[in-house]
């Protein structure tokens, strides 16, 4: 087990990290080493739960995990990918955006067309 303060804020019990390896052969840089090596599969997997619902997936078949195992990656892939600098964060504001303005377009349009009301109501859902 590694106890670690950055150097800024030694002492300070909100910046203390913990990185526990069961491999009692490893060195410390090893550890460290394989920490840092897997922290974008964390945070994938964090923003995927957070975000992207992987934690409400209730598949059962092989097809339909590996389905939606593939859209879900994608749509992080695409979130992370926006623009040049952009973080996962800012990309799945930015694609949410798009998809509230076209779903207010679709709608906006529906009305225009002569929809009824309770038309509009069952497409608002």
């Amino acid at each position: 087990m590694i106890l670690s303060y950055p150097q800024e804020a030694f002492g300070n019990p909100r910046a203390l990290r913990v990185f526990i390896s069961t491999n009692v052969e490893l060195s410390t840089q090893e550890i460290l080493n394989t920490y840092s090596r897997r922290w974008p599969i964390e945070l994938f997997f964090r923003q995927s739960k957070g975000k992207l619902a992987l934690d409400k997936c209730q598949m059962h078949s092989r097809k339909g995990i590996q389905r939606y195992w593939l859209i879900m990656s994608l749509v992080h892939y695409m979130c992370c990918m926006h623009s040049e600098d952009c973080t996962f964060e800012d990309g799945y504001r930015y694609f949410q955006k798009q998809l509230k303005t076209e779903q207010l377009t679709n709608l906006h349009t529906f009305i225009k067309n002569g929809a009824s009301l309770e038309a509009v109501f069952e497409m608002v859902g």
